[in-house]
């Protein structure tokens, strides 16, 4: 199972917004992050821009 590590507005360690990422949910104005630990993480007013399997990274992207 993929595990992805979750960043926003960047690829720099201090956009990591989540780790152990299994599922991402996209709503109407946050996107909702499960981890492998059951917590979840919410990213408001955010969309995502790429989805990276081989490297286990998701990014996401703020929006004004």
């Amino acid at each position: 199972m993929c595990q992805f590590t979750v960043y926003v507005d960047g690829h720099d360690d201090e956009n990591i917004v989540a780790e152990s990422v299994i599922k991402a949910v996209v709503k109407s104005d946050y996107i909702s992050l499960l981890d492998a630990s059951g917590n979840v993480t919410k990213v408001p007013n955010a969309r995502i821009t790429k989805v990276d399997t081989i490297m286990t990274e998701l990014i996401l992207e703020t929006v004004r």
